[in-house]
C-alpha cells in the first residue's frame, strides 16, 4: 500500500498505531498501523487491516513502502504525525523507547508540537516493555493510577491535579519546563489531570 492509500484509507478513523524500531517482537495489527523505518521488521499479516511502512531505511532490513529522503531536517516519526488526518485522536506508540536518549527526547518533542496542532482533544500513548506514557493535547483525563506517576510539560503550563493521589495541584502555579515540581507523585486510584496545553503523564510499571 502507498502512503497515498493509506491516508486516504484512515481519512475516517480516529485511532492509528505507529511501531517504532525498538519492539522487539512480531506485532500483529489489529487497528490501522504505520510501521517506522525499523518498525518494519516488525511487521505480521493484519489480513485486510491497512497497514504502510514509511522511513529513510537507516534502521529498516527491508523494503519500505514510502521512502524519505536520508539527508532531512525532521525525523521518521515527525513525518508521520504531521501527515495524521485531523480525524485521528488516539495514538499508540510502541518501539519508541529506549536506548538513545537523544532520539526519546526527540520523540517526545515532536509527539508535543504534534498535540499542539490539534483542534480536536487527541491522547498519544507511548509503551514499552517497562514505561508508559500518557500524552494529551489539551482538556481533563481521568486516569485509574496505582503507584508512582510524574506530570511533565514541555512548555510552561498551569496543570491542575485532582483525586486519589498524594500530591494535588490546583492549577494556581505555572509548571516549568521538565519540572521536578510534577515528579513521583502517588495514585491509589481515580486521578484527574487538567491542562490547557499539551500535558504528559510517565507512569510507572
Amino acid at each position: 500500500m502507498t502512503w497515498a492509500d493509506f491516508l486516504r484509507e484512515i481519512a475516517d478513523k480516529d485511532h492509528v498505531t505507529i511501531v517504532g524500531p525498538l519492539l522487539s517482537r512480531a506485532h500483529r495489527p489489529v487497528m490501522p498501523t504505520i510501521y517506522v523505518d525499523g518498525g518494519s521488521d516488525f511487521r505480521a499479516d493484519g489480513g485486510s487491516i491497512p497497514m504502510v511502512s514509511v522511513g529513510d531505511g537507516d534502521s529498516a532490513s527491508g523494503r519500505l513502502d514510502e521512502v524519505l529522503p536520508a539527508n532531512k531536517d525532521y525525523s521518521d516519526l515527525a513525518f508521520v504525525l504531521r501527515s495524521l488526518p485531523a480525524k485521528v485522536t488516539n495514538i499508540d506508540l510502541i518501539g519508541f523507547l529506549g536506548e538513545r536518549r537523544d532520539h526519546e527526547l526527540a520523540n517526545l518533542g515532536e509527539v508535543h508540537q504534534f498535540l499542539l496542532t490539534r483542534l480536536q482533544r487527541t491522547t498519544v500513548r507511548i509503551s514499552s516493555s517497562h514505561d508508559r506514557i500518557v500524552a494529551f493535547s489539551q482538556g481533563k483525563v481521568s486516569m485509574d493510577l496505582r503507584g508512582i506517576f510524574s506530570v511533565m510539560v514541555f512548555e510552561p503550563e498551569a496543570v491542575k491535579i485532582s483525586g486519589a493521589c498524594e500530591y494535588p495541584l490546583t492549577g494556581d502555579v505555572i509548571l516549568p519546563v521538565a519540572s521536578s515540581v510534577g515528579l513521583s507523585n502517588c495514585a491509589f486510584g481515580l486521578v484527574d489531570i487538567e491542562s490547557t496545553k499539551p500535558c504528559f503523564v510517565f507512569i510507572s510499571s
